[in-house]
């Protein structure tokens, strides 16, 4: 059985000599002949040493194929180039920063024999690129996956709350390439958000989904010395992003509960990265002016009649005009938020919290004293009246 390794490569002068050190040292045991691990890196324009590190790679190991675009293309591109090229039955997507898991690819591939799966989603690890301790997320852990959806073939129709828990990377994953061109799934162009649209077509479209334990990447964390990085210079992707995803639920004719869960996952992650990135102060302003325009302009109408989840419903209350009316009964927007957060998880639609939030409580509220916290707020920033 053989495999493919895609590496979308940019300025990863650094790292790449190491990333391929982990790919061509694997071993595929009784899955396949050395020669039968082919590793493309598609290089996207660099401007340092990365192209001759890896022409070096290539003059040693006869299984590593080099392309380049003359332009920047982004990752996104680049992965769809090596779609085009690979030849491997499966195919893992690899930054050019990361490590394979000894022998991990021997042991996806057996699961892939065995299983006959569209993909086989597994688990990573974080590796802090200063001090090279290893950690872990629920979502690179798998943690939140009932147990019993491991080793076991799944699709999206039985289980949509699981897909939720997963994360939306390609490179905890190797696809079936058959599959992959069967469905004609490639990545998005965008200059970030790349891999989102990529995992939601995926999964609405395989039958044999195989979730397994086993880790196959450590994914180095802190390796920037910015805090302004692509995603928060281009946060319009966030919104392209999720236009791309609500478009394949229209095709694929994703619904009712499937809708809602799908909406909520997508929204949590963009609202997520708006509160970090408006503490930026360079790009705060432009930051919540893009997701405010996103938020007004949204239909949550799917999500009304499914409990609302805070990591993304409170923020985007903060941008609708009806804000104001949930919050005068309160005297400071902190007891606001700590009653929204105590009671979103009891309600079971966005209707009954709006309802409920309203009722303010004897110690958050003060009818006959206290001014609204919008009057006082106006106040302030006004002046008294002359």
């Amino acid at each position: 059985m053989k495999l493919t390794t895609i590496i979308p490569v940019h300025n990863a002068q650094k790292y790449i000599t190491a990333t391929l050190d982990s790919v061509l040292s694997q071993d595929l045991g009784g899955q396949g002949n050395p020669e039968d691990l082919e590793v493309i890196c598609v290089d996207d324009a660099s401007t340092d040493a990365s192209v001759s590190l890896i022409k070096e790679y290539q003059q040693k190991d006869s299984r590593i194929r080099l392309f380049q675009n003359e332009k920047t293309q982004y990752a996104g591109v680049c992965r769809n180039k090596g779609i085009q090229e690979a030849t491997g039955d499966y195919i893992h997507f690899l930054d050019a920063d990361d490590l394979v898991e000894k022998d991990a690819y021997q042991k996806y591939l057996a699961i892939a024999k065995q299983s006959d799966a569209d993909m086989v989603k597994g688990c990573a690890l974080c590796f802090d690129n200063e001090t090279g301790e290893l950690s872990d997320t629920p979502l690179f852990a798998l943690s939140d996956v009932p147990v019993s959806c491991f080793d076991t073939v799944l699709d999206f129709h039985q289980s949509p709350e699981v897909f939720s828990h997963i994360s939306v990377v390609p490179w905890n994953a190797i696809y079936k390439r058959e599959f992959i061109l069967e469905k004609d799934l490639r990545f998005n162009n965008l200059v970030c958000v790349n891999d989102r649209s990529f995992y939601s077509e995926a999964v609405f479209t395989a039958s044999k989904i195989w979730l397994t334990h086993e880790p196959i990447v450590r994914y180095r964390v802190n390796n920037s010395a910015s805090l302004v990085g692509n995603r928060a210079r281009n946060f319009h992707c966030e919104f392209d992003s999720w236009q791309l995803i609500m478009d394949q639920c229209a095709k694929y004719n994703i619904q009712g509960r499937e809708l809602a869960i799908v909406m909520e996952r997508e929204l949590i992650d963009i609202f997520i990265w708006y509160r970090k990135y408006k503490k930026i102060p360079e790009i705060s302003e432009e930051i919540t002016s893009q997701t405010k325009a996103f938020a007004q302009g949204l239909d949550i109408s799917p999500l009304e009649a499914f409990p609302p989840a805070f990591k993304w419903y409170y923020d985007y209350l903060t941008f609708m005009p009806e804000f104001e009316t949930l919050t005068q009964n309160y005297n400071n927007i902190a007891n606001f938020k700590k009653q929204a957060k105590k009671i979103m998880p009891e309600c079971k639609s966005l209707a009954e919290f709006r309802q409920r939030i309203q009722e303010a409580p004897a110690s958050a509220a003060s009818h006959s004293s206290q001014p609204s916290l919008f009057k006082r707020l106006l106040s302030h920033i006004h002046g008294p009246k002359h």
